[in-house]
């Protein structure tokens, strides 16, 4: 038992969500960690972990101040244009940024008696008037600016690097989260992903080094649902995507398209979020009977995965609770989130593979001194975790990190980690051992 005792990080164990009376004593935490078998996280994951994020904070990460600040000008002038075509196509001048006008407008120039104007709620009607889409336009650049490129403008340091603050109690499932700037949700996917990664560059002498792991979520879901189809696919490295495909649309490897591609992924990362036929119809562009379609031929070929998802509903209706493979709860009250519970073990899992990963790389590299200045640990992201290596160090230094990665924590399939490297985030490349 560790000398000093965090009653913080032993009291959010035991009520992940938040809902609990204040901090208690020590000794009585102590007991309850036992009791809920929560020790063994509390002093391998989350107690070493504490140094480690200390370290990375301290670190920090480069900033290209000049492509922000022109970005920054970049957004204001199309936001500009926005809202000119806004009041245009409105046939008068609104707050934007009030959803009580908006909802106002949309009632009386569109006739869309609308109760929310988030972007899930208006999204499907972007088709039935051009206003709408300019809306959803505005929203975007205007979040990219306000989100990310002012505070981190705002938060650079002298030396041009940003320092984010780490929050290991800040969400219900073990993944860490941060503040001033928060660097956990910066988009990837959007087309102003590249536009605010590009920002993050390597110190002079260094490259940006990604460790990412591949399709964690899936390979924990495999072993969780103890799928022999999804375990075997994953032992022999087929293609997950395309192998869904094929038994979902009925057809051969060979005849799997690019679309049935997407679709299928949409849905192999939906299911592990309870994701329904509705959510599959929005995000995959099918209608609501394909989507349902699909979810049913799914469950038909990958039956372990339904009678995995079936037995955690009612365990958690019986216990209270869900318990990922790595020994973190989380407790659920009526009435039960179902797909929040179904997530939990999967997402749980992914964020203690992560802090394992983190851990047992800290450990290594302090004790090689001449190692600490040459790879920095920058930032962890949901799945991976972004390093500065020296130039010179790289080809050295990639091999042991993917080792350390992939050995963090053991599934029913391989652990897998995607390399690449480059001078800014955005332009990263696959990583190529030199001959």
């Amino acid at each position: 038992m560790k000398s000093s005792f965090n009653t913080q990080l032993a009291n959010w164990l035991l009520d992940p969500d938040g809902a609990s009376s204040p901090i208690e004593d020590a000794e009585v935490l102590k007991k309850k960690l036992l009791k809920e078998d929560l020790m063994k996280v509390y002093e391998e994951v989350e107690l070493p972990l504490v140094q480690v994020l200390k370290d990375v904070e301290a670190v920090g990460v480069s900033i290209d101040t000049k492509a922000l600040q022109t970005l920054s000008r970049g957004l204001e002038r199309q936001l500009t244009v926005l809202v000119k075509k806004i009041y245009k196509e409105a046939g008068e001048e609104f707050n934007i940024n009030s959803p009580k006008q908006l909802l106002d407008i949309f009632s009386r120039k569109l006739k869309l008696h609308l109760r929310s104007t988030n972007v899930d709620k208006i999204a499907q009607f972007k088709d039935k008037h051009p206003l709408v889409g300019l809306v959803l336009q505005y929203r975007e650049l205007a979040k990219v600016r306000s989100t990310y490129v002012e505070p981190l403008l705002t938060l650079t340091d002298k030396g041009s690097r940003i320092h984010t603050t780490f929050i290991q109690t800040g969400t219900a499932t073990g993944r860490l989260s941060s503040r001033n700037p928060n660097l956990q949700n910066l988009p990837k996917e959007s087309q102003w992903a590249d536009d605010v990664r590009r920002a993050f560059i390597a110190s002079p002498g260094y490259t940006l080094v990604s460790f990412d792991y591949s399709q964690v979520q899936l390979r924990i879901l495999a072993t969780v649902a103890r799928d022999s189809r999804l375990i075997e696919a994953f032992q022999n490295g087929e293609d997950i995507h395309k192998l869904t495909a094929s038994r979902i649309f009925n057809v051969s490897l060979e005849k799997v398209t690019p679309q049935m591609r997407r679709v299928a992924k949409t849905l192999n990362f939906g299911i592990v979020y309870g994701m329904g036929p509705r959510a599959l119809s929005r995000e995959s562009g099918l209608s609501f009977i394909e989507a349902q379609n699909f979810i049913d031929s799914y469950f038909l070929e990958f039956s372990k995965v339904k009678q995995w998802q079936e037995d955690l509903t009612q365990e958690v209706s019986s216990k209270g609770y869900v318990t990922n493979l790595a020994g973190r709860k989380r407790y659920f009250t009526e009435p039960i989130n179902f797909r929040a519970a179904i997530n939990t073990p999967i997402q749980g899992l992914e964020a203690d593979i992560l802090k394992r990963a983190m851990i047992q790389i800290h450990d290594v590299f302090s004790r090689r001194k001449e190692w600490q200045t040459k790879v920095r640990l920058l930032l962890p992201v949901h799945d991976e975790l972004l390093f500065e290596i020296q130039n010179d160090t790289i080809q050295e230094a990639v091999p042991l990190l993917t080792t350390l990665m992939e050995s963090a924590y053991t599934l029913a399939v391989p652990v897998k980690v995607d390399v690449k490297m480059g001078k800014n985030w955005a332009t990263l490349t696959p990583y190529k051992k030199k001959a």
